[in-house]
Parts: structure tokens; sequence; C-alpha cells
């Protein structure tokens, strides 16, 4: 009964102390392929033989084949007594080999099984030495002390046929507990991480398979992109850079700089960037290089789309650039894109402040503007359009034919009808440089005496009012020289065909119309 009592507390003791072991800590020790062990403990045995328990002791040597595998030899033994009714002594020596099991042989705390077969010998006073084949299991647990030397607990059974004995000729279970001290051998460092730096003077004993590490075992990062040399497959990558888990650079606006360095980040593609990721914009035009057609526009142009200067007046110097920008088609121009040769009525206005058109074509006693004063009108406009920045004055005047009290409002209504029609052609002019009086009768260039003179003096006027504006101006053109100017880069070209041109007309002299002769116009 004792017996069975003794075996039902040690079994769960010992299954505790392999539990502990299992969940001590997890750092590895050295990595050895050798172990002895020197035993003692209680020898419990079979009610069938007949022997007392008592203390045993035994030897233990394992080789490793691997981190979980080895072979295992034991040897141990005993000098029981005799049970009652018999006396006297006996002995027991067992000797077996087989295969032990460990999670992890690399560990501090090691749990193991084992199995196998061998010989048990049993010899009592009286009764002669027997000798019996015999199988073993066992399991156990070695907490280490160092990485050389741990203590070692263990419960083994051995079971063989008893034949011959003093008790039933049947299998019979002798369990050895015991404790010991467990030595290692062969080993080498152990290398936890296997960087090839053992974990004893490893500072960093957790690096990644593959890393190249230095000589205490942490591992290297040479382009300091924080993916590890070994496993960075880009090692020049550039300091600063953002990179993949591969340690391979990003480029997200694909422009040839890497993010983290890249200023500009959202790089549109094909544009040619500068060695911060920003476009590059040659010629200023803010069309980025790769982008930009037209590579060489000049300063200042305004350009499309696609970088090519604009030439809205088709003279070859591009908008932007051009301060005659409505220069007629056809003219030869300099650097500035001003017409070369004045325009006939642009002559007059130079010379005389004024552009004068005499013999007027309206419809008698009517505001309306027959065609040929429409088209005297338009070459006006085109002078107009090439000096935008100056004011006039249009005014309109009649001749005595009119009644004295129509003649004035005629004339303000004439004017507003020339303004109405200068405006409506041509909506670019800016309609605050001008405005209009109706003079009538009240200025004329010459006596109404005859019909020559009336039509003289049924005219109309442009009469510049600032005219300091124009002098500097002028100055300002003429500072771009006299020579002809090539068409710019991007720009193939002028248009030939011919603008539409008013020569004006000579004062002619004053002549008197004969006495009693009609006009052939009036008002």
């Amino acid at each position: 009964m004792h017996r069975s009592c003794a075996r039902a507390l040690l079994l769960p003791l010992l299954a505790l102390f392999i539990l502990l072991g299992g969940s001590t800590r997890t750092a590895f020790a050295i990595e050895e392929r050798a172990l002895i062990s020197i035993e003692a403990g209680a020898q419990l045995y079979d009610a069938e033989q007949a022997f007392k328990d008592g203390p045993g002791y035994g030897i233990g040597v394992a080789g490793f084949l691997n981190r979980w595998v080895g072979i295992q030899g034991n040897l141990h033994t005993s000098s029981p007594k005799l049970e009652a009714p018999a006396t006297g002594d006996g002995s027991f020596r067992h000797y077996g080999a087989g295969l032990i099991f460990t999670p992890d042989r690399y560990r501090w705390a090691l749990p193991y099984i084992y199995a196998g077969i061998g010989s048990a010998s049993v010899e009592r006073d009286g009764g002669g030495s027997q000798s019996f084949s015999a199988i073993h299991g066992g399991a156990g647990a070695v907490f280490r002390i160092g990485e050389r030397l741990g203590f070692r607990i263990d419960g083994r059974n051995v079971s063989y046929q008893q034949e011959g004995g003093p008790g039933r000729d049947t299998r019979v279970n002798t369990f050895f507990v015991s404790a010991g001290v467990s030595a290692f051998w062969l080993g080498r460092a152990r290398d936890t991480d296997e960087d090839g730096v053992p974990d004893k003077g490893d500072r960093c004993p957790a690096t990644p398979t593959g890393a190249v590490v230095d000589a205490g075992g942490c591992p290297l990062d040479t382009d300091a992109d924080k993916v590890f040399d070994g496993l960075d497959k880009c090692t020049g990558t550039p300091a600063g850079a953002i990179v993949d888990a591969t340690g391979c650079p990003l480029d997200g606006d694909k422009d040839g700089v890497f993010d983290g360095i890249d200023q500009c980040d959202s790089t549109a593609a094909g544009v040619v960037v500068d060695a911060t990721g920003c476009g590059v914009d040659s010629d200023g035009d803010k069309i980025f290089d790769g982008l930009d057609k037209c590579a060489d526009t000049p300063s200042g142009s305004v350009v499309d789309a696609n970088g090519c200067p604009l030439d809205d007046d088709s003279d070859g110097i591009p908008d932007g650039v051009d301060i005659c920008p409505d220069t007629p088609i056809g003219a030869l121009v300099n650097a500035g894109g001003c017409p070369l040769e004045p325009l006939p009525f642009e002559q007059e206005l130079l010379e005389t402040w004024m552009i004068r058109l005499t013999d007027f074509e309206f419809l008698p006693d009517s505001a309306r503007i027959l065609p040929q004063g429409m088209t005297r009108i338009d070459a006006v406009a085109a002078v107009l359009k090439q000096w935008p920045m100056l004011k006039f004055e249009i005014g309109v005047h009649v001749d005595d034919t009119a009644e004295p009290g129509y003649r004035i409002p005629l004339s303000a209504t004439r004017a507003r009808a020339v303004l109405q029609y200068l405006f409506g052609s041509n909506p670019r002019l800016n309609q605050k440089n001008y405005w209009i009086t109706g003079y009538g009768d009240t200025d004329p260039i010459v006596p109404n005496t005859s019909t020559a003179n009336r039509a003289r003096n049924r005219r109309v006027e442009f009469r510049l009012v600032n005219m300091q504006v124009l002098t500097e101006e002028r100055q300002r053109r003429a500072a771009f020289g006299t020579a002809p100017a090539p068409p710019a880069p991007g720009l193939g070209g002028t248009k030939t065909e011919p603008a539409p041109q008013e020569t004006p007309e000579e004062e002619a002299p004053e002549e008197e119309a004969p006495e009693g002769s009609q006009p052939e116009g009036g008002n």
C-alpha cells in the first residue's frame, strides 16, 4: 500500500518539475552535443520482486543528433534489502540505450522524454543471479546552472518479464526517481540568431536572418536606409531616400528623384527635373522642360500649353514681348514687334498729333456712315490699335448747308455714330480713351464759299489729347532698333496678306467755287 501511495505522489511532483522546466526563460545556452549525468535517488520496486524500496545511483550519457533528438545510454544500480519473510541483501542493475527527445536542447531549462531497450540484472542472497531483457521509458528536465553544468531531475520506469523469482512469473516494473548533476560537452558557443557572433558576445541577439553584422553582432546598414546590409537589395541608396522593405528607394512620381529627397513629389510625367526633383524651366515660360515643345522661348513671352509662344498679330514677335500687339499683317517689325514703316495715317498722327478725314462720307442730313466712310475709319483703327495708350477726342464738323440750329446736333449724332462703328469693329480698343464732340460749323478749316471748301469742312478728326505719352512711347519703341527682326523660336514667320490702307488726302489749296454754282453734296 505504501508503495502505491509513494508512486502516486512522486509522479505528479515529477510532472510539475518538467512543466516548470518547459516554462522557464527561453534564452539559449551554448550549443552542446553531449550530456553526462550523475544521479542518485529512490528505487521503487514491484511487489513481485520482493525487494524493499531504497536508494539507487546511476549515470547517463546522451549525444544529440540535432536540436531535438539524441541517443542516450543509462546505467543505474541499487542494493536493496529482501522483503520479509526472506532475509539478506540483493542487487539490481539496469543497462539501457535508446532515443531521447526534447522540444529544444538549446534552452536553459531542458525538458525531455526518452525510451529504449536494455538488460535488467537481479541478484539475491541464496538465489543466484538472473538477467532479463528490459524496456525502459522516462522523463525529466535539466535546469542549467551555467553554460556547462546543470541540475537534473529524472523519473524512469524499467519493465521486464520476471521468471523464477520469489514472486509470480509476470511483468514487473521498477521505478527510479533521481536527481543529479549534468555536464555538457562537445559544444560550441550558442549563436541563436545565426549571425556568426556567439550569444555570449552578441550585443544584438535578435538579428534578422541574412543580415550582415559587425564584430559585436549588430547588423550593419551602410547606406543608413534602415534596411540592414544582406537584406538590402539596393545598397547604395542616397541619404534621406524613403525605401521599401527590400531597401530599394521609392519614386512616387517616377521623375528619377527618390521620395524623401524629392522636394516636388507630384511632378507630372515627362517633366525634366533638377537634383531636388523639381521641374526645370530653362526658358522661364512656366512650362517645364520635357513638356515644353519650344524650349528656347524668349523671356517674357506668352505661351500655349505646349510652351510655344503665341503671336496674335503674326509678326514673328511673341505676345508678351511684342509692345505693338496689333501690327498689320505683312509689316516688317523691329525686335519690339513695332512696324519699321509707319502707316500713312500713322505718319500724319506722329507729325500733327491728329488724324483728319475730310469730305467724310455720311448720308446727307443723316448720321448714317456710307461704305466708303467705314473703310476710312477701318484704316484709322489700324493705327489706333498700334497705340493703345493714346487718348483721342473724336470731333465731327459739318458745313453751312444745314439749318443753323441743326448743325451742332447733327455733328454730335454723327460723332456718336463714328464712335459706335469704331468700337463695334474693334472691340479691343479701350473705350475709356475716346470721347466725342459735335462742333457743327463752328470751326471750318476753309471758308464755306465753294463746293470743294464745304467738302473739306465736312470732316472727322481724331485729335490726340495726351501728347507727352506719345513722345515717350516713340522713344521706347525706337530703342528696339530699325533692323527687321527674325521670327522668334517657335514662330514660323509672318503672314503676307496686305492690310487695307488708305492714303490720307493732301490738303488742296483753297478754291472758291464759281459764283452761283450749286453744291453736289451738303452738311
